[in-house]
């Protein structure tokens, strides 16, 4: 009898120690937005996404969720799979390209961010900026995304000032929930922005 409760000790310990040696399952998020497509316009001026900042309290690799008006949860196992300021700017770029198709698109980091300093080129030159003041997810209830950008034109006069507040119900009360609503208020931001730039070029 002690040798059977002595064998089942040690099983039980084995599997503790088995349950402790096994890493947590990291889940990765992304946004979700349109792929790049050729265009068939020819490009009539350039917008580029100067800077798109986030509070740094969201601004983080971690998933963000709100327990109540004076709690956050962090969770290390619930991840974006970029910077989320990235993936925001990744997701304006790809939703204006769409919205505005005679629009050369790009990043103050991408590949043609000089293009418009170069003597050769005549299109005229935009910029938008880009600040998340705040950005709220609270857990199967809804996600609050409010922001504020300017328009400035080539020689950064501003040219157009907005503040709006974005407001995404969440599917469902899990993690998985947070991606669909966060690329769904990107996708929102984005078109309220393009509607900005085709206002300053009327």
């Amino acid at each position: 009898m002690m040798r059977s409760t002595h064998v089942l000790t040690i099983s039980l310990f084995t599997l503790l120690l088995a349950a402790c040696a096994t890493p947590p399952v990291e889940h990765l998020y992304r946004l979700d937005y349109p792929l790049a497509s050729a265009s068939q316009a020819e490009p009539q001026y350039q917008l580029v996404i100067a800077t798109v900042k986030l509070p740094e309290a969201v601004n983080r690799q971690q998933l963000v969720i709100q327990k109540s008006a004076t709690e956050s949860i962090i969770s290390d196992e619930q991840r974006w799979i970029a910077p989320l300021d990235e993936q925001l700017t990744l997701s304006l770029i790809a939703h204006l390209r769409t919205r505005l198709p005679d629009a050369w698109l790009s990043s103050d980091t991408g590949i043609s961010a000089g293009i418009a300093t170069t003597h050769n080129n005549s299109l005229p030159r935009y910029q938008v900026k880009v600040q998340v003041d705040q950005l709220l997810i609270n857990s199967g209830e809804q996600l609050t995304l409010e922001a504020s950008w300017v328009v400035l034109d080539g020689s950064r006069k501003l040219l157009k000032r907005e503040h709006k507040v974005f407001t995404v119900r969440l599917n469902g009360s899990t993690y998985e929930a947070v991606a669909p609503a966060m690329s769904e208020a990107a996708r929102q931001l984005a078109e309220q922005v393009g509607v900005s730039v085709t206002g300053v070029r009327k």
